[in-house]
């Protein structure tokens, strides 16, 4: 798998960084932090001598990533034109991109102290590595009909579950190729990331299918109409794509600015954080008010010495129905000249289909509540269009 877009620039400097200095003011009046006399600032949890970042680094002997594909396909031929297909696809992804902080003091129980850094002069030392991995396994059910008596159709659903690290400690989709400018959390603990990938859905089911409609010559009904009343009523098609899937995996967050739990300075690093888990969080009957239960995380205490324990993916957001048809025609005045009609809804039924809430549990106010809803594959509110397409 070949690196493109972010990575693929930092490795156009392979041996350097973007550097950035420190700018020598308070955020909040302006003023120098640093002056004559005393030009150094006593150390804190959240600032620190050596203030310089350096990123976004990227190793000399970094590799592309790779994958090792498989799968197992069983056949069988149906009565009524059909044909059913079974699947069992596997792929494991390695190397993958991963970025992490090498100047991070590993977790401790014991106020953050800047003086552990392996590198003093730097504040962040950011750098792709190979660290990064996924495991997908599905299996995958296909059943096909050929066209008959009108009718021709293609259902197919899919099983997957798909474990990866290289999202991030709270990743809300298909994580890019390189987290640029975000560290994860905690270096020494990879494991703590790995989690179901937001953007697989665990079941996924999807129908195509075309029905020519039994009016006209011949066909079951008025098949003996006159030319003119056939061009009329003969030859009309439906065609439908119904979607039906599972949620999204969703990962807890609460405010890095509360409390420092690991104290690796978390505070600094930018990287969302993850709470503690003390109970299921999922709701047996959720409303678009309450989708989530918010009294099954709580913060990590101060001076935990590790990062929450919620993992990463255990929440799922709200699923999608979408059911979309269409009704079309043709009408032949010559061999050469026709007139195509055709008019398609998406989302047939109007049924609301929420995006994901949101999850930081630091904001109780908006926490499990679900505010929009999906735009996506057809699913948002229902849309109609009708058109006519002469061809000559």
């Amino acid at each position: 798998m070949t690196n493109l877009g972010q990575l693929s620039f930092n490795i156009t400097d392979i041996a350097s960084s973007v550097v950035r200095t420190y700018t020598n003011a308070d955020p909040a009046t302006g003023a120098p932090r640093y002056q004559f006399p005393a030009p150094f600032f006593a150390a804190t949890t959240q600032e620190f001598i050596g203030s310089s970042d350096f990123y976004q680094n990227t190793p000399t002997n970094y590799r592309d990533p790779q994958s090792a594909q498989w799968n197992l396909t069983i056949e069988r031929e149906l009565p009524g034109d059909m044909a059913l297909r079974v699947s069992y696809v596997g792929m494991n992804s390695y190397r993958m991109n991963l970025t992490v902080d090498l100047n991070q003091t590993p977790p401790s129980t014991q106020t953050y102290d800047p003086s552990q850094k392996p590198y003093q002069n730097w504040n962040r030392i950011l750098s792709s590595e190979n660290l990064g991995y996924a495991n997908y396994q599905a299996l995958q059910t296909e059943l096909n009909r050929r066209l008959k008596s009108g009718l021709s159709f293609q259902a197919s659903h899919t099983w997957a579950k798909n474990l990866a690290n290289y999202g991030g400690d709270a990743p809300s989709g298909f994580a890019p190729e390189v987290i640029y400018g975000t560290a994860i959390n905690d270096q020494f603990n990879l494991r703590a990331v790995r989690g179901n990938v937001a953007g697989t859905r665990r079941h996924r089911f999807l129908f195509s299918g075309l029905y020519e409609l039994p009016f006209g010559k011949g066909k079951r009904f008025l098949s003996n109409l006159s030319p003119v009343l056939n061009g009329f009523f003969g030859g009309w098609q439906l065609s439908n794509v119904t979607l039906v899937q599972t949620g999204p995996f969703l990962t807890p967050t609460f405010s890095a600015g509360l409390v420092d739990p690991a104290n690796i300075n978390t505070f600094n690093r930018g990287s969302l954080l993850r709470p503690d888990r003390i109970g299921g969080g999922s709701i047996d009957s959720p409303t678009p008010d309450r989708y989530f239960d918010i009294n099954a995380f709580t913060a990590p205490p101060a001076n935990a010495g590790r990062i929450g324990n919620a993992g990463v993916g255990i929440l799922v957001g709200p699923g999608t129905v979408a059911i979309s048809g269409g009704l079309s025609k043709t009408f032949a005045f010559t061999e050469r000249v026709k007139l195509r009609f055709e008019t398609t809804f998406t989302n047939l039924p109007n049924h609301p289909n929420f995006a994901p809430p949101a999850v930081d549990v630091s904001t109780p106010a908006t926490f499990g509540r679900t505010t929009t809803v999906q735009t996506a594959e057809g699913a948002g509110n229902r849309v109609g269009q009708v058109s006519l397409r002469l061809e000559f």
